[in-house]
């Protein structure tokens, strides 16, 4: 499965803007930073927090018709979350679960207007590769984060979501100016050991940026 998933996934990368490309279309780079708000979803998950974190990165979006493009993404995202025993107030969370990943969305994405300000709206797959998982249990209030696997747990390095949201692109200088809001959600657990737990990750983001054409 694992496998399987990452040729599609090389498949879509490659094939995608090879493409767009062939359509002749312009084509712009940018850079995005910001921060996200992050927890689970899932039957297994007792008492979710959030947590915040970081996300950025870089994209190349590839205009195919004049409102329509889609736009490929290398981004770092922090995600996780907390759960917090509220029988005991002084400890303000119980664990803590740190999850980073270098995260590829692939969006298809639809502008209102064509030239000045372009209000845009955008969905497509998401597909994050695990680069660290940290677990804390903060025993009697301080933090000792250790490697899930020493903690006990088994993820999955391959986490399938879609991304969604709005972006408006601002005229500045020879390119444009960009605020993106957007939601990651799995679409299946990433929890891999032998119990099936239902753990799925979801975000909230907000970033800035700047896009240039080519």
């Amino acid at each position: 499965m694992s496998i399987r998933a990452t040729a599609v996934v090389t498949i879509a990368l490659i094939g995608l803007p090879s493409w767009a490309l062939a359509q002749a279309g312009p084509v712009s780079l940018g850079v995005v930073a910001g921060a996200d708000v992050a927890d689970q979803a899932g039957q297994d998950v007792f008492a979710p927090h959030d947590r915040f974190g970081f996300i950025g990165g870089v994209s190349g979006s590839f205009r195919f018709a004049s409102r329509w493009a889609v736009q490929v993404e290398g981004l770092y995202v922090q995600k996780g979350g907390r759960e917090n025993n509220d029988m005991r107030p002084e400890d303000p969370f119980d664990d803590e679960l740190s999850l980073e990943y270098l995260e590829f969305p692939i969006l298809l994405k639809f502008a209102f207007t064509e030239e000045g300000t372009r209000p845009e709206v955008f969905v497509g797959p998401s597909f994050a590769y695990e680069m660290s998982c940290k677990y804390d249990a903060f025993p009697e209030g301080v933090s000792n984060p250790v490697d899930c696997a020493e903690a006990g747990w088994q993820t999955r390095s391959l986490d399938v979501g879609v991304a969604f949201g709005v972006d408006v692109e601002i005229p500045l200088g020879s390119g444009h100016f960009v605020i993106d809001g957007r939601g990651i959600v799995g679409l299946s657990s990433f929890d891999d050991s032998e119990a099936n737990l239902d753990f799925r990750n979801r975000i909230l983001a907000l970033m800035v940026g700047y896009r240039f054409g080519l």
